[in-house]
């Protein structure tokens, strides 16, 4: 038995379907870029990191005598919060413009190490950019990984 041909209507719904399809890979590319830079307590948090690292280098001694002896921590974080939020803008836009460049399956290949998904692509990169924009002095990375 031969099925029925497909009518105007059928062809309304696949064509729904496929804008709806698009839409949301559209959705899943852009939406974990944005996230990253969207999230509120993630500045305050880099801020912090930097903080610890600040006082385990200059010492505890120094680290007052900069940001005062009382709620040093704070002051310290309150000081980087902008920086910090500069460098996850700047990092996140520097991402979101290398997948637009490379293209979705190369960017997953070269920064989803434990899963192969973009949002974990994403997360690579921008913890990446952001230790090259906030460290640039770091001399750990000598790019001998990338001369294979």
């Amino acid at each position: 038995m031969v099925p029925p041909a497909p009518t105007a209507a059928d062809r309304t719904v696949v064509r729904i379907g496929y804008v709806i399809g698009a839409t949301l890979v559209a959705a899943l590319v852009a939406v974990p870029a944005s996230a990253v830079g969207a999230k509120s307590g993630q500045a305050p948090s880099l801020a912090a990191q930097h903080c610890v690292q600040e006082r385990a280098s200059i010492g505890k001694r120094t680290f007052r005598k900069r940001y005062g002896t009382k709620h040093t921590m704070r002051t310290c974080i309150r000081r980087n919060r902008g920086k910090a939020a500069e460098a996850l803008t700047a990092a996140t836009a520097d991402c979101q413009q290398e997948l637009a460049e490379e293209g979705l399956d190369e960017f997953i290949l070269d920064w989803a190490w434990d899963e192969d998904t973009v949002e974990n692509a994403m997360s690579e990169c921008v913890a990446d950019a952001l230790d090259t924009i906030l460290d640039p002095d770091d001399s750990s990375d000598d790019g001998a990984a990338d001369e294979e």
